[in-house]
């Protein structure tokens, strides 16, 4: 998965491995280790964990252990993860397709179709070309257009 966040986002975030740790946990509904996201961000270990203990120690991550007593770490800041999910949400493919999240696309799409959306219905203008103005073009091609209508000038 290498790939690098954009200039601007690892400025707002401080570091390159602080914005991809964030960009995972955002796209990410259930809780991960450390050793988890490290692989899929092909990031090292130590620098995840060293992300993953400041931004606890902040307030952003909340920590918890798993069923085998691993720390798992979930993202705690909604308006963060809207954010982040908009900037740089970064999906793995297990994710992307799993049975929930194709299950949940597929409820969505169904939803859209429904919708109706109304169309005002617009009536020719009885001057012309509607907004004309705005698209004037020099003599000199109107010149040329007149000459290819005629058929002298070239071939269309």
């Amino acid at each position: 998965m290498a790939f690098q966040v954009p200039a601007k986002v690892e400025a707002v975030f401080g570091s390159q491995t602080r914005a991809k740790v964030l960009g995972y946990l955002a796209g990410s509904t259930i809780p991960q280790t450390g050793y988890a996201i490290s692989k899929r961000l092909e990031v090292g270990v130590s620098k995840v964990y060293e992300e993953l203990k400041r931004l606890e120690s902040s307030g952003v991550l909340v920590a918890s252990l798993d069923a085998k007593g691993s720390r798992t770490f979930l993202l705690n800041d909604r308006d963060l993860r809207n954010f982040l999910v908009r900037s740089i949400r970064i999906l793995p493919a297990e994710d992307w397709f799993s049975p929930e999240q194709i299950a949940e696309r597929r409820k969505v799409f169904e939803e859209t179709r429904r919708l109706d959306v109304p169309v005002p219905r617009v009536s020719p203008r009885a001057e012309g070309r509607p907004f004309a103005n705005e698209f004037r073009r020099p003599p000199a091609k109107d010149r040329a257009m007149k000459r290819l209508r005629r058929g002298r000038g070239g071939t269309r």
